[in-house]
């Protein structure tokens, strides 16, 4: 996650959002870095952590913030 603040024109200021893509060992939850990592252990490979036949499991996480000033009190 980003602690990244963009000041808007207004002087309002707003975290941007963001998303992490993860694939992952469905056995084990090894995880891999590239789509290109996955392919090859599915083209008949296995996983290195496990040994087990690897099957992709692929997951996104998103963070989204509301546009409200960012500020000491809540909403």
């Amino acid at each position: 996650m980003s602690d990244t603040v963009i000041t808007m024109p207004d002087g309002s200021k707003w975290s941007p959002s963001t998303s992490v893509d993860v694939i992952q060992c469905s056995e084990c939850g090894d995880v891999v870095d590239t789509e290109e990592e996955a392919q090859a252990y599915a083209d008949g490979g296995n996983c290195p952590h496990c040994g087990n036949p690897w099957v992709t499991k692929r997951s996104t996480t998103i963070s989204v913030t509301s546009p409200a000033k960012i500020s000491g009190g809540t909403m």
